[in-house]
Protein backbone atom coordinates (compact mmCIF):
# COMPACT_ATOMS: atom_id res chain seq x y z
CA UNK A 1 0.00 0.00 0.00
CA UNK A 2 1.41 3.36 -1.06
CA UNK A 3 0.98 6.16 1.42
CA UNK A 4 1.69 9.83 1.14
CA UNK A 5 3.82 9.85 4.31
CA UNK A 6 4.93 13.42 3.81
CA UNK A 7 1.35 14.55 4.36
CA UNK A 8 0.22 11.88 6.79
CA UNK A 9 2.67 12.71 9.54
CA UNK A 10 1.79 16.38 9.53
CA UNK A 11 -1.94 15.75 9.41
CA UNK A 12 -1.84 13.42 12.38
CA UNK A 13 0.11 15.92 14.47
CA UNK A 14 -1.73 19.13 13.53
CA UNK A 15 -4.30 20.58 15.92
CA UNK A 16 -5.73 24.06 15.71
CA UNK A 17 -6.98 26.54 18.24
CA UNK A 18 -7.95 30.20 18.50
CA UNK A 19 -9.26 32.42 15.76
CA UNK A 20 -7.55 34.42 13.06
CA UNK A 21 -7.71 38.12 12.29
CA UNK A 22 -8.66 37.06 8.76
CA UNK A 23 -11.80 35.29 9.91
CA UNK A 24 -15.17 36.55 11.04
CA UNK A 25 -16.06 33.23 12.67
CA UNK A 26 -14.18 31.24 15.30
CA UNK A 27 -12.69 28.15 13.66
CA UNK A 28 -13.14 24.58 14.77
CA UNK A 29 -10.53 23.42 17.25
CA UNK A 30 -9.24 20.24 15.60
CA UNK A 31 -8.99 18.51 12.26
CA UNK A 32 -11.50 15.91 13.47
CA UNK A 33 -14.32 17.67 15.34
CA UNK A 34 -15.00 16.31 18.84
CA UNK A 35 -18.73 16.59 18.25
CA UNK A 36 -19.42 14.59 15.13
CA UNK A 37 -22.36 16.44 13.61
CA UNK A 38 -22.78 18.44 10.41
CA UNK A 39 -22.45 21.79 12.18
CA UNK A 40 -19.09 20.81 13.65
CA UNK A 41 -17.71 19.67 10.32
CA UNK A 42 -19.02 22.86 8.74
CA UNK A 43 -16.75 24.89 11.02
CA UNK A 44 -13.70 23.32 9.40
CA UNK A 45 -14.28 25.70 6.48
CA UNK A 46 -13.53 28.60 8.83
CA UNK A 47 -10.10 27.33 9.70
CA UNK A 48 -6.91 29.26 9.10
CA UNK A 49 -5.40 26.32 7.25
CA UNK A 50 -8.13 26.40 4.60
CA UNK A 51 -7.17 29.99 3.75
CA UNK A 52 -3.43 29.78 3.37
CA UNK A 53 -3.30 29.47 -0.41
CA UNK A 54 -0.67 32.20 -0.50
CA UNK A 55 1.63 30.42 -2.96
CA UNK A 56 4.49 31.21 -0.63
CA UNK A 57 7.98 29.83 -1.13
CA UNK A 58 9.32 30.43 2.36
CA UNK A 59 8.58 31.42 5.94
CA UNK A 60 8.89 35.11 5.01
CA UNK A 61 5.86 34.83 2.75
CA UNK A 62 7.58 35.60 -0.57
CA UNK A 63 6.63 33.91 -3.82
CA UNK A 64 9.10 32.12 -6.08
CA UNK A 65 6.60 32.27 -8.94
CA UNK A 66 6.68 36.06 -8.98
CA UNK A 67 10.46 36.13 -9.53
CA UNK A 68 10.00 34.30 -12.82
CA UNK A 69 7.84 37.08 -14.25
CA UNK A 70 8.28 40.55 -15.71
CA UNK A 71 6.76 42.32 -12.70
CA UNK A 72 9.98 42.75 -10.72
CA UNK A 73 13.68 43.51 -11.20
CA UNK A 74 16.79 43.08 -9.09
CA UNK A 75 19.44 45.81 -9.02
CA UNK A 76 23.17 45.22 -9.31
CA UNK A 77 23.70 46.23 -5.68
CA UNK A 78 21.02 43.81 -4.49
CA UNK A 79 22.55 41.03 -6.58
CA UNK A 80 26.02 41.74 -5.19
CA UNK A 81 25.32 42.37 -1.53
CA UNK A 82 21.86 41.12 -0.56
CA UNK A 83 21.60 37.95 -2.61
CA UNK A 84 24.58 36.13 -1.14
CA UNK A 85 24.88 32.62 0.23
CA UNK A 86 23.73 33.72 3.69
CA UNK A 87 20.64 35.47 2.33
CA UNK A 88 17.22 33.98 3.07
CA UNK A 89 15.31 32.35 0.25
CA UNK A 90 18.02 32.00 -2.38
CA UNK A 91 15.45 30.10 -4.44
CA UNK A 92 13.87 33.46 -5.28
CA UNK A 93 17.12 34.72 -6.79
CA UNK A 94 17.68 31.45 -8.65
CA UNK A 95 14.19 31.74 -10.11
CA UNK A 96 15.02 35.27 -11.24
CA UNK A 97 18.13 34.09 -13.10
CA UNK A 98 16.46 30.84 -14.25
CA UNK A 99 18.93 28.55 -12.49
CA UNK A 100 17.30 25.11 -12.22
CA UNK A 101 16.73 23.62 -9.70
CA UNK A 102 15.48 26.80 -8.03
CA UNK A 103 15.03 25.12 -4.66
CA UNK A 104 17.17 22.46 -3.05
CA UNK A 105 15.62 19.17 -4.26
CA UNK A 106 16.64 17.43 -1.03
CA UNK A 107 14.52 19.79 1.07
CA UNK A 108 10.74 19.29 1.44
CA UNK A 109 8.51 21.84 -0.24
CA UNK A 110 6.77 22.81 2.98
CA UNK A 111 5.07 25.93 1.73
CA UNK A 112 3.65 25.74 -1.80
CA UNK A 113 3.10 21.96 -1.82
CA UNK A 114 2.16 21.29 1.77
CA UNK A 115 1.01 24.35 3.75
CA UNK A 116 -0.68 26.18 0.90
CA UNK A 117 -2.30 23.19 -0.80
CA UNK A 118 -2.42 19.63 0.51
CA UNK A 119 -2.95 20.61 4.13
CA UNK A 120 -6.03 22.60 3.10
CA UNK A 121 -7.14 19.81 0.75
CA UNK A 122 -7.12 17.39 3.68
CA UNK A 123 -9.42 19.71 5.65
CA UNK A 124 -11.86 19.87 2.75
CA UNK A 125 -11.76 16.08 2.36
CA UNK A 126 -12.40 15.56 6.09
CA UNK A 127 -15.31 17.99 5.87
CA UNK A 128 -16.87 16.21 2.88
CA UNK A 129 -16.39 12.67 4.15
CA UNK A 130 -17.31 13.58 7.72
CA UNK A 131 -20.58 15.20 6.75
CA UNK A 132 -21.54 12.32 4.50
CA UNK A 133 -20.95 9.93 7.40
CA UNK A 134 -23.17 11.75 9.94
CA UNK A 135 -25.76 13.69 7.92
CA UNK A 136 -29.45 13.36 8.64
CA UNK A 137 -32.51 14.35 6.64
CA UNK A 138 -33.09 17.27 9.01
CA UNK A 139 -29.63 18.65 8.19
CA UNK A 140 -29.89 18.10 4.45
CA UNK A 141 -29.62 21.74 3.36
CA UNK A 142 -26.67 22.60 5.61
CA UNK A 143 -24.94 19.35 4.63
CA UNK A 144 -25.36 19.97 0.90
CA UNK A 145 -24.30 23.62 1.11
CA UNK A 146 -21.22 22.84 3.17
CA UNK A 147 -20.08 19.99 0.93
CA UNK A 148 -20.53 22.28 -2.08
CA UNK A 149 -18.33 24.96 -0.50
CA UNK A 150 -15.68 22.39 0.39
CA UNK A 151 -15.72 20.86 -3.10
CA UNK A 152 -15.31 24.13 -4.97
CA UNK A 153 -12.60 25.29 -2.55
CA UNK A 154 -10.73 22.02 -3.14
CA UNK A 155 -11.23 22.40 -6.89
CA UNK A 156 -9.68 25.87 -6.71
CA UNK A 157 -6.54 24.34 -5.21
CA UNK A 158 -6.39 21.52 -7.78
CA UNK A 159 -6.79 24.10 -10.56
CA UNK A 160 -3.86 26.18 -9.33
CA UNK A 161 -1.72 23.10 -8.63
CA UNK A 162 -2.19 21.98 -12.23
CA UNK A 163 -1.01 25.33 -13.54
CA UNK A 164 1.95 25.61 -11.17
CA UNK A 165 3.29 22.04 -11.32
CA UNK A 166 2.18 21.33 -14.86
CA UNK A 167 3.00 22.84 -18.25
CA UNK A 168 0.93 25.41 -20.11
CA UNK A 169 -2.66 24.20 -20.45
CA UNK A 170 -3.56 24.17 -24.15
CA UNK A 171 -7.31 24.05 -24.94
CA UNK A 172 -6.43 22.58 -28.33
CA UNK A 173 -3.80 20.17 -27.05
CA UNK A 174 -3.73 16.74 -25.43
CA UNK A 175 -2.90 18.06 -21.93
CA UNK A 176 -1.61 14.61 -21.02
CA UNK A 177 1.25 15.69 -18.76
CA UNK A 178 0.99 13.80 -15.45
CA UNK A 179 1.03 16.62 -12.95
CA UNK A 180 -0.20 16.14 -9.37
CA UNK A 181 -2.38 13.71 -7.37
CA UNK A 182 -5.99 14.76 -6.92
CA UNK A 183 -6.34 13.65 -3.32
CA UNK A 184 -10.06 13.19 -2.60
CA UNK A 185 -9.96 10.83 0.40
CA UNK A 186 -9.76 11.92 4.03
CA UNK A 187 -8.48 8.57 5.28
CA UNK A 188 -4.76 9.14 5.75
CA UNK A 189 -4.15 5.39 5.58
CA UNK A 190 -5.78 5.04 2.16
CA UNK A 191 -3.49 4.48 -0.85
CA UNK A 192 -2.19 7.63 -2.46
CA UNK A 193 -3.79 8.46 -5.80
CA UNK A 194 -1.77 8.31 -8.99
CA UNK A 195 -0.76 11.50 -10.76
CA UNK A 196 -3.52 13.05 -12.84
CA UNK A 197 -2.96 14.77 -16.16
CA UNK A 198 -3.71 18.45 -16.66
CA UNK A 199 -6.65 17.46 -18.83
CA UNK A 200 -8.08 15.19 -16.11
CA UNK A 201 -7.65 17.88 -13.47
CA UNK A 202 -9.39 20.54 -15.56
CA UNK A 203 -12.23 18.13 -16.31
CA UNK A 204 -12.76 17.28 -12.62
CA UNK A 205 -12.51 20.93 -11.57
CA UNK A 206 -15.28 21.85 -14.02
CA UNK A 207 -17.51 19.03 -12.73
CA UNK A 208 -17.01 20.12 -9.12
CA UNK A 209 -17.78 23.75 -9.91
CA UNK A 210 -21.00 22.99 -11.76
CA UNK A 211 -22.22 20.49 -9.15
CA UNK A 212 -21.47 23.00 -6.40
CA UNK A 213 -23.31 25.85 -8.13
CA UNK A 214 -26.58 23.95 -7.81
CA UNK A 215 -26.63 24.17 -4.01
CA UNK A 216 -23.95 26.62 -2.86
CA UNK A 217 -25.41 29.53 -0.83
CA UNK A 218 -25.77 32.96 -2.41
CA UNK A 219 -24.34 34.67 0.65
CA UNK A 220 -21.65 33.62 3.12
CA UNK A 221 -20.59 35.10 6.44
CA UNK A 222 -17.03 35.86 5.35
CA UNK A 223 -15.10 36.39 2.09
CA UNK A 224 -12.90 33.55 3.30
CA UNK A 225 -15.57 31.12 2.07
CA UNK A 226 -16.85 30.28 -1.38
CA UNK A 227 -20.35 31.52 -1.95
CA UNK A 228 -22.19 31.60 -5.26
CA UNK A 229 -20.55 34.84 -6.40
CA UNK A 230 -17.00 33.57 -5.78
CA UNK A 231 -17.87 30.26 -7.45
CA UNK A 232 -19.15 32.05 -10.56
CA UNK A 233 -15.98 34.17 -10.56
CA UNK A 234 -13.89 31.00 -10.37
CA UNK A 235 -15.84 29.50 -13.26
CA UNK A 236 -15.30 32.64 -15.37
CA UNK A 237 -11.59 32.61 -14.49
CA UNK A 238 -11.38 28.88 -15.34
CA UNK A 239 -12.65 29.60 -18.84
CA UNK A 240 -9.94 32.22 -19.43
CA UNK A 241 -7.65 29.19 -19.60
CA UNK A 242 -9.99 27.10 -21.77
CA UNK A 243 -10.46 30.13 -24.07
CA UNK A 244 -14.24 29.83 -23.95
CA UNK A 245 -14.66 33.56 -23.78
CA UNK A 246 -18.44 33.60 -24.14
CA UNK A 247 -18.52 31.61 -20.88
CA UNK A 248 -16.03 34.04 -19.33
CA UNK A 249 -18.32 36.98 -20.06
CA UNK A 250 -21.48 35.07 -19.05
CA UNK A 251 -20.33 33.84 -15.64
CA UNK A 252 -18.44 37.01 -14.73
CA UNK A 253 -21.57 39.01 -15.52
CA UNK A 254 -23.69 36.70 -13.35
CA UNK A 255 -21.23 37.10 -10.48
CA UNK A 256 -21.18 40.90 -10.79
CA UNK A 257 -24.97 41.10 -11.07
CA UNK A 258 -25.37 39.01 -7.92
CA UNK A 259 -22.78 41.08 -6.03
CA UNK A 260 -24.34 44.38 -7.10
CA UNK A 261 -27.73 43.19 -5.88
CA UNK A 262 -26.27 42.10 -2.54
CA UNK A 263 -24.28 45.32 -2.04
CA UNK A 264 -26.87 47.84 -3.21
CA UNK A 265 -25.32 48.72 -6.57
CA UNK A 266 -22.17 48.00 -8.55
CA UNK A 267 -20.45 51.19 -7.35
CA UNK A 268 -20.43 49.73 -3.85
CA UNK A 269 -18.04 47.00 -4.98
CA UNK A 270 -15.15 49.45 -5.37
CA UNK A 271 -13.24 52.02 -3.38
CA UNK A 272 -13.09 55.48 -4.89
CA UNK A 273 -9.41 56.35 -4.60
CA UNK A 274 -10.31 60.02 -5.03
CA UNK A 275 -11.74 59.85 -1.51
CA UNK A 276 -8.57 58.38 0.01
CA UNK A 277 -6.42 60.51 2.28
CA UNK A 278 -3.14 59.84 4.05
CA UNK A 279 -3.57 59.25 7.76
CA UNK A 280 -0.35 61.21 8.31
CA UNK A 281 -1.10 64.76 7.15
CA UNK A 282 2.64 65.39 6.95
CA UNK A 283 2.71 63.50 3.65
CA UNK A 284 1.69 66.75 1.92
CA UNK A 285 5.01 68.40 2.78
CA UNK A 286 7.17 65.29 3.14
CA UNK A 287 6.35 62.50 0.63
CA UNK A 288 8.79 60.19 2.46
CA UNK A 289 6.13 59.79 5.13
CA UNK A 290 4.00 57.78 2.69
CA UNK A 291 6.12 54.78 3.60
CA UNK A 292 4.89 54.66 7.20
CA UNK A 293 1.45 56.19 6.81
CA UNK A 294 -1.79 54.27 6.52
CA UNK A 295 -4.63 55.34 4.23
CA UNK A 296 -7.97 56.71 5.38
CA UNK A 297 -11.11 55.43 3.69
CA UNK A 298 -14.80 55.91 4.35
CA UNK A 299 -14.62 52.69 6.37
CA UNK A 300 -11.75 53.90 8.54
CA UNK A 301 -7.95 53.80 8.40
CA UNK A 302 -7.70 50.03 8.89
CA UNK A 303 -10.30 49.00 6.31
CA UNK A 304 -7.90 48.48 3.42
CA UNK A 305 -5.82 45.96 5.35
CA UNK A 306 -8.81 43.88 6.47
CA UNK A 307 -10.18 40.98 4.45
CA UNK A 308 -13.70 42.38 4.83
CA UNK A 309 -12.92 45.48 2.75
CA UNK A 310 -15.48 46.24 0.12
CA UNK A 311 -13.39 45.03 -2.82
CA UNK A 312 -12.79 41.54 -1.44
CA UNK A 313 -14.77 38.75 -3.11
CA UNK A 314 -12.75 35.67 -2.07
CA UNK A 315 -10.00 35.98 0.50
CA UNK A 316 -7.00 33.71 0.27
CA UNK A 317 -3.73 34.77 1.83
CA UNK A 318 -1.44 36.37 -0.72
CA UNK A 319 2.33 36.18 -0.91
CA UNK A 320 4.17 39.35 0.04
CA UNK A 321 5.40 41.85 -2.55
CA UNK A 322 9.20 42.04 -2.75
CA UNK A 323 10.74 44.38 -0.17
CA UNK A 324 13.29 47.04 -1.08
CA UNK A 325 16.18 44.71 -0.15
CA UNK A 326 14.87 41.90 -2.36
CA UNK A 327 13.70 43.55 -5.59
CA UNK A 328 11.78 46.47 -7.09
CA UNK A 329 8.74 46.72 -9.34
CA UNK A 330 10.11 46.38 -12.86
CA UNK A 331 10.40 49.36 -15.19
CA UNK A 332 7.89 47.81 -17.57
CA UNK A 333 5.45 47.34 -14.70
CA UNK A 334 5.48 50.79 -13.16
CA UNK A 335 5.52 52.36 -16.65
CA UNK A 336 1.93 51.09 -16.89
CA UNK A 337 0.85 53.68 -14.30
CA UNK A 338 0.25 57.24 -15.45
CA UNK A 339 2.04 59.40 -12.88
CA UNK A 340 -0.22 62.38 -13.32
CA UNK A 341 -3.55 60.55 -13.50
CA UNK A 342 -3.41 57.13 -11.83
CA UNK A 343 -4.04 57.23 -8.09
CA UNK A 344 -2.69 53.69 -7.73
CA UNK A 345 0.68 55.18 -8.59
CA UNK A 346 0.30 57.83 -5.86
CA UNK A 347 -0.88 55.52 -3.08
CA UNK A 348 0.89 52.23 -3.77
CA UNK A 349 3.87 52.90 -6.06
CA UNK A 350 5.93 55.87 -4.98
CA UNK A 351 9.52 56.94 -4.66
CA UNK A 352 11.44 56.13 -1.51
CA UNK A 353 14.98 55.23 -0.49
CA UNK A 354 16.13 52.07 -2.24
CA UNK A 355 18.60 49.41 -1.18
CA UNK A 356 21.72 50.69 0.58
CA UNK A 357 24.61 48.89 2.22
CA UNK A 358 28.17 49.54 3.34
CA UNK A 359 30.81 46.97 2.44
CA UNK A 360 34.45 47.40 3.52
CA UNK A 361 33.81 51.07 4.15
CA UNK A 362 32.30 51.66 0.70
CA UNK A 363 28.66 52.71 0.36
CA UNK A 364 26.53 51.08 -2.31
CA UNK A 365 23.26 52.96 -2.72
CA UNK A 366 20.47 52.42 -5.23
CA UNK A 367 19.20 55.92 -4.47
CA UNK A 368 15.58 56.86 -4.96
CA UNK A 369 13.50 54.05 -6.42
CA UNK A 370 9.86 53.45 -7.18
CA UNK A 371 8.76 51.01 -4.49
CA UNK A 372 5.71 48.84 -4.08
CA UNK A 373 3.92 49.18 -0.74
CA UNK A 374 0.80 47.19 -1.50
CA UNK A 375 1.02 46.03 2.10
CA UNK A 376 -1.15 49.09 2.75
CA UNK A 377 -4.08 47.07 1.48
CA UNK A 378 -5.38 43.53 1.87
CA UNK A 379 -4.23 41.48 -1.08
CA UNK A 380 -5.77 38.23 -2.13
CA UNK A 381 -4.65 35.27 -4.18
CA UNK A 382 -8.37 34.59 -4.54
CA UNK A 383 -10.62 37.14 -6.26
CA UNK A 384 -11.41 40.82 -5.84
CA UNK A 385 -14.30 42.70 -7.43
CA UNK A 386 -11.95 44.79 -9.60
CA UNK A 387 -10.42 41.58 -10.97
CA UNK A 388 -13.90 40.17 -11.58
CA UNK A 389 -14.87 43.31 -13.51
CA UNK A 390 -11.77 42.94 -15.67
CA UNK A 391 -12.48 39.24 -16.23
CA UNK A 392 -15.86 40.30 -17.64
CA UNK A 393 -14.17 43.01 -19.68
CA UNK A 394 -11.76 40.48 -21.19
CA UNK A 395 -14.60 38.08 -22.00
CA UNK A 396 -16.50 40.90 -23.68
CA UNK A 397 -13.49 42.16 -25.63
CA UNK A 398 -12.61 38.71 -26.92
CA UNK A 399 -16.20 38.11 -28.07
CA UNK A 400 -16.10 41.49 -29.85
CA UNK A 401 -18.40 43.27 -27.42
CA UNK A 402 -16.02 46.22 -27.49
CA UNK A 403 -18.53 48.70 -26.10
CA UNK A 404 -19.16 46.48 -23.09
CA UNK A 405 -15.45 45.94 -22.46
CA UNK A 406 -14.67 49.65 -22.74
CA UNK A 407 -17.55 50.46 -20.38
CA UNK A 408 -16.05 48.08 -17.80
CA UNK A 409 -12.61 49.65 -18.20
CA UNK A 410 -13.90 53.16 -17.74
CA UNK A 411 -16.10 52.14 -14.81
CA UNK A 412 -13.02 50.96 -12.93
CA UNK A 413 -11.00 54.00 -13.96
CA UNK A 414 -13.66 56.25 -12.52
CA UNK A 415 -12.55 54.96 -9.12
CA UNK A 416 -8.82 54.82 -9.87
CA UNK A 417 -8.08 58.00 -11.83
CA UNK A 418 -8.09 61.66 -10.88
CA UNK A 419 -11.03 63.78 -12.08
CA UNK A 420 -10.76 64.80 -15.69
CA UNK A 421 -9.07 61.61 -16.86
CA UNK A 422 -9.44 60.74 -20.52
CA UNK A 423 -11.79 57.75 -20.91
CA UNK A 424 -10.41 54.89 -22.95
CA UNK A 425 -11.80 54.56 -26.48
CA UNK A 426 -10.88 52.35 -29.43
CA UNK A 427 -12.46 50.53 -32.36
CA UNK A 428 -9.69 47.91 -32.55
CA UNK A 429 -10.41 44.58 -30.86
CA UNK A 430 -6.72 43.89 -30.25
CA UNK A 431 -6.22 47.35 -28.73
CA UNK A 432 -9.14 46.81 -26.35
CA UNK A 433 -7.94 43.34 -25.31
CA UNK A 434 -4.43 44.68 -24.74
CA UNK A 435 -5.67 47.54 -22.59
CA UNK A 436 -7.90 45.24 -20.54
CA UNK A 437 -4.89 42.99 -19.89
CA UNK A 438 -2.76 46.02 -18.97
CA UNK A 439 -5.44 47.14 -16.54
CA UNK A 440 -5.60 43.63 -15.11
CA UNK A 441 -1.85 43.72 -14.53
CA UNK A 442 -2.21 47.05 -12.72
CA UNK A 443 -4.89 45.70 -10.41
CA UNK A 444 -3.47 42.28 -9.53
CA UNK A 445 -1.26 42.15 -6.42
CA UNK A 446 2.46 42.13 -7.05
CA UNK A 447 3.84 39.06 -5.33
CA UNK A 448 0.89 36.84 -6.13
CA UNK A 449 0.69 33.92 -8.54
CA UNK A 450 -1.59 35.82 -10.90
CA UNK A 451 0.96 37.27 -13.34
CA UNK A 452 2.78 33.92 -13.50
CA UNK A 453 -0.47 32.18 -14.47
CA UNK A 454 -1.41 34.91 -16.95
CA UNK A 455 1.92 34.61 -18.75
CA UNK A 456 1.30 30.87 -19.12
CA UNK A 457 -2.19 31.24 -20.58
CA UNK A 458 -1.32 34.16 -22.89
CA UNK A 459 1.82 32.55 -24.36
CA UNK A 460 -0.38 30.50 -26.69
CA UNK A 461 -1.49 33.62 -28.60
CA UNK A 462 1.64 33.98 -30.70
CA UNK A 463 2.01 37.27 -32.51
CA UNK A 464 -0.27 39.20 -30.17
CA UNK A 465 1.32 42.12 -28.28
CA UNK A 466 0.26 40.66 -24.93
CA UNK A 467 1.76 37.20 -25.57
CA UNK A 468 5.33 36.93 -24.28
CA UNK A 469 7.10 33.81 -25.47
CA UNK A 470 9.99 34.43 -23.11
CA UNK A 471 10.95 36.59 -20.14
CA UNK A 472 14.36 38.22 -19.85
CA UNK A 473 16.11 39.49 -16.71
CA UNK A 474 19.42 41.32 -16.70
CA UNK A 475 21.80 41.22 -13.73
CA UNK A 476 25.16 43.06 -13.88
CA UNK A 477 25.19 43.00 -17.66
CA UNK A 478 24.36 39.30 -17.91
CA UNK A 479 21.11 38.38 -19.64
CA UNK A 480 18.98 35.49 -18.41
CA UNK A 481 16.10 34.37 -20.62
CA UNK A 482 13.57 31.55 -20.27
CA UNK A 483 10.69 30.47 -22.47
CA UNK A 484 7.33 30.66 -20.75
CA UNK A 485 6.19 27.40 -22.34
CA UNK A 486 9.03 25.39 -20.81
CA UNK A 487 10.12 23.63 -17.64
CA UNK A 488 11.44 26.95 -16.34
CA UNK A 489 7.82 27.93 -15.67
CA UNK A 490 6.85 24.69 -13.97
CA UNK A 491 7.54 23.77 -10.35
CA UNK A 492 8.86 20.21 -9.82
CA UNK A 493 7.66 17.77 -7.19
CA UNK A 494 10.38 17.49 -4.53
CA UNK A 495 12.49 14.36 -4.05
CA UNK A 496 11.04 13.45 -0.64
CA UNK A 497 7.54 13.16 -2.12
CA UNK A 498 8.78 11.26 -5.19
CA UNK A 499 10.70 8.73 -3.07
CA UNK A 500 7.63 7.98 -0.93
CA UNK A 501 5.45 7.47 -4.00
CA UNK A 502 7.43 5.16 -6.29
CA UNK A 503 4.23 4.13 -8.09
CA UNK A 504 4.27 7.52 -9.80
CA UNK A 505 7.36 6.48 -11.74
CA UNK A 506 9.08 9.87 -11.37
CA UNK A 507 12.84 10.25 -11.24
CA UNK A 508 14.45 12.16 -8.39
CA UNK A 509 16.28 15.40 -9.14
CA UNK A 510 20.04 14.79 -9.16
CA UNK A 511 21.29 18.16 -10.37
CA UNK A 512 23.32 19.93 -7.66
CA UNK A 513 22.00 22.90 -5.68
CA UNK A 514 23.99 25.25 -3.50
CA UNK A 515 23.10 28.41 -1.58
CA UNK A 516 26.33 29.95 -2.85
CA UNK A 517 26.07 31.80 -6.14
Amino acid sequence: MKRFKNIILLIILVQLSGCSKFLDVKPAGKLIPEKGDVASYEKLLNNDYTLTGGFRSDANGFCRLNYLTDDIEISNNQADYFWISSSPAMDLYYAYVYKIPYYSPTEPDLYIWWMDFYRAIEYFNVCIDGINSVRTEEEKQLANETIAQAKVARAYLFFNLALIYGPVYNPNGTNDFRTIPMRTQSDVMAPMEDLSTNGEIFSQVLKDIHSSLKVIPDEVASPSRFGKGATLAFLANYHLFTQKYDSVALYANQALTLAATQKGGIDNLFYDYNKFTWADAGVVTDPNKKNASTINTSQGSDALTANYNREMLLYRKCANPPGSSYAYPSQSFHNLFNTGQDLRRDFFFFEYNGYKTIQAGVTYDDGRKVLNYQSKMARTSGFSYPELLLIRAEGRARTNDLAGAIADLNLLRKFRMKPGFTPFASTSQDAVIEEVLNERRRELPVGSQKRFLDLKRLVLEKGKPWAKESITHVVKGTTYTANVNSDYFRMPIQNDVIIKNPHWGLEVETRPWSSSK
